[in-house]
């Protein structure tokens, strides 16, 4: 590849800023709620691998975090759907996403999780 090649960018900047500054949020919000053990999940570390594939433009380190997280992230998707299907019927939550539907953690904080979907 040459340095010409290389030196136009492929994935825009309004991006690479948009990725950072949600990463800046919620990187902070995670760790005053949940500490920083939180950031050891699977989802968590795959988003930090995709922060520097977004700003290096590493298909490699992109493609590690996509397929990385494929299989955890559905079951993720699969829990929420089940839990806001038990949400309608009136029924307790319990699973990986309960939390989710703790009314005792911030909307906003709960809505950073949306990430995973």
């Amino acid at each position: 590849m040459t340095s010409e090649a290389r030196s136009e960018s492929v994935i825009p900047i309004w991006l690479k800023i948009a990725y950072t500054a949600f990463l800046a949020v919620m990187i902070p919000t995670y760790l005053k709620n949940y500490g920083p053990t939180n950031f050891v999940y699977f989802c968590d570390v795959a988003l930090l691998i995709t922060l520097y594939a977004v700003w290096a433009e590493s298909k490699m380190a992109a493609s590690m975090a996509a397929v990385g997280i494929l299989l955890p992230q559905l079951f993720w998707c699969l829990d929420f759907g089940w839990q806001l299907f038990q949400t309608m019927r009136g029924a307790e939550h319990s699973g990986m996403t309960a939390y989710m539907f703790d009314e005792h953690k911030s909307l906003f904080l709960r809505g950073l999780s949306l990430f995973h979907g």
